[in-house]
């Protein structure tokens, strides 16, 4: 491995970057490339590089993904150099080699898991056309059929027994003996929606996310798979356990309410407990691994990339505000909040520099009011400039 490809390797930013971006680390090495122009050529080919492995499976931690790929890149330098093999064909083997080693880890774990993993990573790698906003949520039906639900406040009730009614008014006649074919309610940002499920279980989507759950619920547990930010009110069934799954988390409760995000953009999943009882395994964990207990008013907070879970005393309340409309944050990072705001309104918001994203601050915006009054007011609030520049674009300077 040559000093350069080491220094990037070693770097779990730059990893982050390939492997799992976001729009300010997308900035930062934007930034970095510009201010050294004379590393654009073989940073770009490093990353484009990687990116050739292809790597889908979640499962293997970000931490995993750098040690193997440096004991691999260092032993197939080890072995290029004894053979004093042609310069480009060693560097393509290098790589290759890694990405079939890579392959072959993800297809192992997929034939180790069993049930619902392989059920969700399916659904995590459909491609799913996401309704414009003045389209409104998004509704795809057992048979597949494409619903527009129109209004940007929605509802879809399953409560009743063989038939589905949209909006309280319109019906959808549904077969009641295919309990295991899934349906997808699909939610633009810019919009919200509601959704009673068949055990008169309520779920609150909010912006940009996606719910994929069967027409009736049958079987020893009720689960749901969820992409994006839902608050849950569970009917309570003592002998048929809900479990909500995200990524990288699965999320048990009898009978409950509690609000989960798992946008697949954010670094870390949050679940907050409002009422009742959760219990929170991480997927894919060890036999030996407990599960983790919430109290009424506790946040978990699950870092994806380090897999660890820190546990807060909160107010449940401020984390359930948006069903109603409101944002409230308290010591909060701008970035997280930024994206918030964004997925509420359909805009883009980017930082001039990443490091005004770590500002912390502390609020609550009505989100009833039009986007620059909500602008104005993080403006005041984080103590910086949001410029438009472009059709439905800021960006924040200091």
């Amino acid at each position: 491995m040559t000093v350069f490809e080491q220094k990037f390797i070693e770097d779990p930013q730059f990893l982050k970057w390939v492997f799992n971006s976001n729009p300010t680390i997308n900035q930062f090495w934007e930034s970095y490339i510009i201010e050294h122009p004379e590393e654009k050529k073989l940073i770009v080919e490093l990353k484009n590089q990687l990116l050739e492995l292809k790597i889908s499976n979640n499962s293997i931690q970000h931490s995993e993904k750098e040690k193997l790929a440096k004991r691999i890149l260092n032993q197939i330098d080890f072995n290029q150099k004894s053979k004093k093999r042609n310069l480009i064909l060693a560097s393509f083997l290098k790589y290759a080699a890694v990405a079939i080693i890579f392959a072959f880890i993800g297809g192992l774990l997929v034939y180790m898991s069993i049930g619902n993993v392989s059920v969700y990573e399916q659904f995590a790698r459909q491609t799913i056309q996401i309704p414009s906003s003045n389209q409104g949520p998004l509704l795809i039906t057992s048979n597949g059929e494409n619903v527009d639900l129109r209004k940007s406040s929605s509802s879809v009730d399953y409560s009743q027994e063989g038939s589905v009614v949209l909006n309280n008014d319109s019906v959808i006649h549904t077969k009641t003996d295919l309990p295991d074919i899934m349906n997808q309610l699909v939610i633009p940002y810019g919009n919200q929606s509601k959704v009673v499920l068949s055990d008169h279980t309520v779920v609150w989507l909010n912006a940009g996310s996606r719910l994929v759950y069967p027409t009736l619920f049958k079987g020893k547990t009720r689960e749901v798979i969820l992409f994006g930010e839902a608050f849950f009110e569970v009917s309570k069934n003592p002998e048929n356990p809900f479990i909500v799954k995200t990524s990288d988390l699965s999320i048990k409760v009898l009978g409950t309410q509690f609000n989960v995000s798992a946008y697949a953009e954010d670094n870390v999943i949050q679940t907050v407990l409002k009422e009742g009882s959760v219990s929170i395994t991480k997927r894919n964990s060890g036999i030996f691994e407990r599960e983790l207990v919430l109290k009424p008013n506790q946040m978990a907070s699950f870092n994806k990339y380090t897999s660890d879970t820190r546990v807060y005393n909160v107010d449940a309340t401020y984390y359930t505000f948006w069903t109603q409309g409101l944002l409230s944050f308290d010591d909060t990072d701008f970035n997280r909040i930024v994206r918030k705001v964004e997925r509420f309104y359909n805009i883009k918001i980017s930082f001039s520099e990443p490091r005004l994203g770590s500002i912390r601050i502390s609020g609550k915006l009505d989100l009833k009011q039009n986007k620059e009054e909500v602008l104005e007011y993080l403006k005041k609030v984080s103590l910086t400039r949001i410029e438009s520049v472009g059709d439905n674009q800021y960006i924040v300077k200091k």
